[in-house]
């Protein structure tokens, strides 16, 4: 998947994540999609970065310009940190 970038201000950006029984997960504040896969979805939000990992993830909604995000799958881990850390650390 290409990278996709929401020019969205990091500043007043809220950030809500909803997972429902480790199947469905929701996201708000999403400023960029990194890469998405059928294991890991790499996105940055407004104030940092985050890993979700799991088992035949499927983005099933994606609306960028208001930065949104809903998955399906089995999901594993989710992980934030720093946008610059986690990233230079995957990416390195």
């Amino acid at each position: 998947m290409e990278k996709i970038n929401n020019n969205i201000d990091k500043k007043q950006t809220n950030e809500t994540l909803s997972l429902d029984n480790r199947s469905i997960l929701k996201l708000t504040g999403i400023a960029e999609i990194i890469s998405s896969s059928d294991t890991q979805i790499s996105l940055k939000t407004g104030s940092s970065g985050a890993i979700i990992t799991g088992q035949d993830i499927r983005i099933t909604k994606l609306d960028i310009s208001n930065g949104t995000l809903e998955a399906e799958g089995t999901f594993d881990s989710i992980k934030y940190g720093k946008s610059g850390n986690i990233f230079k650390r995957l990416f390195k």
